[in-house]
């Protein structure tokens, strides 16, 4: 998609029009994913805050002053939902070691729970060998190398020149071994939105914008 295409997208979706929006969700769905999910290591948390930052980003698309800066403004939309629930599920967790809250025990087979702790050791693992890069270097090598996302778009997304991203990425290869790259990428294939994601956002986007209309008749 070229830019200016999608300049007209984000002006169209300005003026409510939430099938040129489904077209945005569909384009950055992913990215905006990965960003929850580098922040709450959790795939349900982190699909249900890029659900909800596709939403806010929706009902705030007014306070956009250019569209030309959408991604970034995306993406600091999602970084921020991300941190906000990271910083609930803490509190919460909190409650549970002090025996406020009490958790059900899971009811799993002696099978089922061997192989769950395997996929959650190996899936610890990899997460801990790509967070040792900075958080600078970290989401180039996700993006790009995990997400298979062009460099132009990256860059955009992250609100930086091609050329900066393309020396982010020389640098966080030079610190990720090959065979940890493709280990990353193998675990990561697990971490994938299901196919109506877009479909669920754009109800909400539609959710919103009727009860926006449905205020201003009350009003009137």
């Amino acid at each position: 998609m070229r830019r200016e295409e999608e300049i007209d997208l984000v002006r169209k979706a300005k003026e409510g029009d939430t099938a040129a929006f489904a077209v945005i969700i569909r384009r950055y769905q992913n990215l905006v994913y990965a960003t929850a999910f580098q922040i709450l290591r959790d795939q349900a948390l982190a699909e249900d805050v890029a659900q909800e930052a596709f939403v806010t980003a929706f009902q705030s698309l007014q306070d956009l002053r250019t569209e030309s800066s959408f991604p970034p403004w995306l993406r600091k939309i999602a970084r921020n939902l991300a941190l906000a629930s990271r910083k609930e599920q803490r509190r919460f967790g909190a409650l549970e070691e002090a025996g406020v809250l009490q958790s059900p025990p899971a009811d799993a087979g002696p099978e089922a729970e061997r192989e769950r702790r395997e996929i959650d050791a190996f899936g610890e693992e990899v997460r801990q060998i790509v967070s040792s890069l900075s958080e600078t270097l970290r989401f180039p090598v996700m993006l790009c190398h995990i997400d298979d996302l062009s460099t132009r778009d990256a860059a955009r997304f992250l609100g930086i020149t091609e050329g900066a991203l393309r020396k982010r990425l020389h640098d966080g290869k030079k610190k990720l071994q090959e065979r940890i790259v493709k280990m990353a990428e193998k675990s990561f294939q697990v971490y994938r939105l299901p196919s109506d994601f877009a479909k669920r956002c754009i109800c909400g986007c539609r959710r919103s914008e009727a009860e926006k209309r449905k205020g201003r008749k009350e009003v009137t």
